[in-house]
Formats: structure tokens, C-alpha cells, sequence
């Protein structure tokens, strides 16, 4: 669903199909609270989300979170917003997102419209330490088109390497370099955790959202 306003009411709709597994809710237009309806506990068998980053606070609130338990794969995505040339993915917003989610295995984090906005993390330090602690059984971390640079990178590569259960991070065009490939090898040649990284920005591939 895409550039639309969402109320409680078609959502409740949309949960309601008896086989949904995958659900996407990115760049919605906004939320519509203004009837005060919730999910009310509605569960569902939904396994992978996809929400706008900027409507998860909104949607959590609508009881969202609560009506889908069992996801594995989270996808967080950040759209342009009209006068705004960059976008922040602040650890809080990690937490918020993650924490309902206790058998969450992977998280991906990807810029939407990057040709037309940038999209950065507040802070590598507290980003791990918020996806470390709201994702205890994290196996993957991805990170598309989000304008990481070559130090940020190396940051969450290094940072992550303690967490107990991840096994791979994919890094795509995140506007590294190949500056970053020693330590890419160094971390793969130790068997634990698989770094997958195609450097560069989003013009330079046609294959990204």
C-alpha cells in the first residue's frame, strides 16, 4: 500500500485475511486516529512487516505490534518527506520498532527515494546498542542505501561482531569504499559473521528500490 491515509477500521480489514504472512505499510500517507478505534488485540500469522519509519510510533499506538507476534523480518523503511533534503534513523525509533518483537531474526533498514533525500544514523554507538538490545535474537542485519560512509560502517561492523547470535550484516550502497575491505575480510576469515557489502551510492545501480 502506497500514498494513501490508513484507519483502524481497513486495517482491521487488510488483518483479517485468513493467509497473511507479509505485510507492507511504507509511505502511507498518514494514520487516521481521529475515531479512537484500535486493533483490539486482532492476531494474526503475519511473519514479515513493512513499515515507514515515520508512522511506527502511530501504528504502535493503533495496536499494530500487538496484532502481529510472530515476526521474523522487519523492514523499516525511510521516505522522502516534502522539504526535508535529510532523514534521521534514531535509535529510539530502532527500539520502539524492535522491542515488541521477540522472535525477530532479521532487520532491515533501507532509505527509500535516496536520489532525493539522504537518509543517515544518528549515532553507530547507540543504533548497536539499541538493535542489541531490542533484537536479542537478531541473525541479520541489513542496511540498504542509508549514507553510512566508510567510518560509520566499519563502526557497526565492529560494534556488531559481539552480538551472540548474529551471522550476517549486508550493507548496500551505503556509500562506502573499498577502504572498508580489510576489515570486511578480517571479520569474514574469522567464521562467525558473513559481511556482504556492494559499496557505492544509489545511482550507481539500477537493481535498488
Amino acid at each position: 500500500m502506497g500514498l494513501v491515509s490508513i484507519t483502524p477500521c481497513q486495517l482491521r480489514s487488510i488483518l483479517s485475511l485468513p493467509s497473511l504472512q507479509s505485510l507492507s505499510l511504507t509511505d502511507i500517507r498518514s494514520v487516521d486516529m481521529d475515531d479512537g478505534e484500535t486493533l483490539n488485540r486482532q492476531i494474526t500469522s503475519v511473519d514479515e512487516l513493512s513499515v515507514d519509519g515515520k508512522h511506527v510510533t502511530s501504528l504502535w499506538n493503533l495496536g499494530l505490534h500487538t496484532s502481529c507476534p510472530r515476526v521474523k523480518t522487519l523492514k523499516l523503511f525511510w521516505s522522502r518527506r516534502r522539504n526535508v533534503s535529510s532523514h534521521i534513523v534514531t535509535s529510539d525509533i530502532v527500539t520502539t520498532a524492535c522491542c515488541p518483537f521477540h522472535n525477530l531474526t532479521h532487520l532491515h533498514i533501507q532509505a527509500l527515494q535516496p536520489y532525493k533525500s539522504c537518509t543517515i544514523l544518528d549515532d553507530p554507538v547507540s543504533f548497536c546498542k539499541a538493535v542489541k538490545t531490542s533484537c536479542p535474537r537478531l541473525t541479520k542485519l541489513s542496511l540498504t542505501c542509508i549514507d553510512l560512509y566508510t567510518k560509520k560502517a566499519a563502526e557497526i561492523i565492529q560494534l556488531m561482531k559481539t552480538h551472540p547470535h548474529l551471522t550476517s550484516i549486508e550493507l548496500d550502497l551505503c556509500r562506502t569504499s573499498a577502504d572498508l575491505d580489510p576489515l570486511i575480510s578480517e571479520v569474514n576469515s574469522e567464521g562467525k559473521l558473513t559481511v556482504t557489502v556492494k559499496h557505492g551510492v544509489w545511482k550507481d545501480s539500477a537493481t535498488v528500490m
